[in-house]
């Protein structure tokens, strides 16, 4: 297996993927509350900010694994990567955290929501990962 990737694309992508999540969570989060039975006064005190830096450590392991995928992979270029990124979120992550949030009785609208943003962010890594190779 090739585990060489672009660290720089790697960081670029990774960076795309926790910006993208705090646009999709500001344009959703009324409906996202809701889902989690939540209302703003819950989140008054604020997030710990270590959960931000914990969040875009993940990100960047997600995002690692795109690229040694897509290394060892027949993709090539952006739209290579893009598909990639879109059969991994949606035939491993929506997969498979839908069967989660199913069993822990969670509305579907929040693995919509949920499942949206991270097929839409890993797409978008795969995307940004195809079009710069690593060299």
């Amino acid at each position: 297996m090739v585990w060489t990737v672009n660290v720089w694309a790697v960081l670029v992508a990774s960076v795309v993927y926790f910006v993208l999540g705090a646009l999709w969570y500001m344009a959703l989060g009324k409906p996202w509350m809701a889902a989690l039975g939540m209302t703003e006064k819950d989140l008054e005190g604020g997030s710990d900010p270590r959960m931000f830096a914990i969040n875009f450590l993940l990100d960047v392991v997600a995002v690692f694994t795109v690229a040694v995928v897509l290394a060892n992979a027949t993709l090539t270029g952006w739209t290579g990567g893009a598909s990639l990124g879109a059969l991994l979120g949606i035939g491993i992550w929506f997969a498979l955290m839908s069967v989660t949030f199913m069993f822990e009785g969670r509305k579907p609208a929040l693995f919509l929501i949920d499942g949206g943003y991270h097929v839409l962010a890993l797409t978008l890594a795969g995307a940004i990962l195809g079009a710069w190779p690593p060299g």
